[in-house]
């Protein structure tokens, strides 16, 4: 696998990269190369991680030779400080926003009191940025335990730390009330939509609960954090295109990007191979 990391449109270095057990990092161009990393089969899960910033991942389909990523890192710039111990509300200019009820712990489900520092990004589908951003890939356990591709209207990341710079997390039994606003680039805009949460072990989302819609925004209420996804959901197959020219020959280590009639949109599906190869995972039937 090789990689570029960045962050906006600068490569980030000394990036820790993990696939498949096997560790290194970015050079000062942000690219990285790992050779013969174990995978499973169809899915290959890859970290990156540095101070300063949200950790970043992505997720694959491997094909035989050389697999290329991007992952632009979202940097971990303080969006404002609230206390613990009283409710309050963290947003961004376009409408998206968290609500607190000031009830904190740290990471070893201690109650923290003191200052809480927020980062708080919102992942927008009508970005062309928002695939290099978001963790894994639209790829998800539904609620009964069954695989499904997403359709997204949008992701937030959230980050919690201490005035020393430790990881906090909602209190248990506390919950967060989290909204973001309705895309400009969908097709409809249903009463509900299900939420799913990134499980940062397994490399994938997972559904819990559900947003309502209240004038243009999606609210919902969260347990945890730190990434959240509002999506609709299908049954998934994994595909695999060769690219070519016209005349047959391979193109290789070209971008990819698939229509999808059942997600309504235009996705990209990542970088061929040296065979001119890329697999990745879409809607049955679509």
């Amino acid at each position: 696998s090789e990689m570029c990391i960045r962050d906006s449109n600068n490569p980030v270095s000394g990036v820790t990269v993990s696939v498949g057990g096997t560790f290194t990092t970015t050079d000062s161009n942000g690219i990285f190369s790992i050779l013969d990393a174990s995978v499973f089969e169809k899915f290959a899960y890859i970290k990156a991680s540095k101070e300063g910033f949200i950790d970043g991942s992505r997720a694959l389909v491997p094909s035989e030779g050389i697999n290329q990523v991007t992952i632009m890192l979202l940097d971990l710039d303080t969006t404002a400080t609230i206390n613990s111990g009283e409710s309050s509300t963290v947003n961004l200019s376009n409408g998206t926003q968290v609500v607190f009820d000031g009830n904190f712990e740290n990471g070893q489900g201690v109650s923290y009191s003191g200052v809480v520092n927020v980062t708080l990004k919102h992942l927008n589908p009508d970005s062309n940025t928002m695939e290099l951003q978001m963790p894994g890939m639209l790829f998800a356990e539904n609620a009964e335990g069954s695989p499904r591709v997403l359709e997204t209207y949008g992701m937030i990341a959230v980050e919690l730390r201490s005035a020393s710079g430790d990881e906090l997390n909602l209190a248990e039994g506390s919950t967060a009330q989290i909204s973001i606003p309705v895309p400009q680039n969908v097709t409809s805009t249903p009463a509900t939509i299900p939420l799913w949460y990134f499980d940062e072990e397994g490399g994938y989302w997972k559904e819990e609960g559900q947003a309502t819609l209240q004038g243009t925004m999606y609210v919902g209420d969260v347990s945890h954090f730190s990434f959240w996804n509002w999506d609709f959901d299908y049954p998934s197959v994994t595909l695999c295109i060769t690219l070519t020219d016209t005349n047959g020959n391979p193109l290789p280590y070209a971008a990819l990007d698939l229509y999808s009639p059942a997600l309504a949109s235009t996705g990209s599906y990542g970088y061929t191979n040296i065979n001119g190869v890329e697999c990745g995972l879409v809607p049955a039937d679509d």
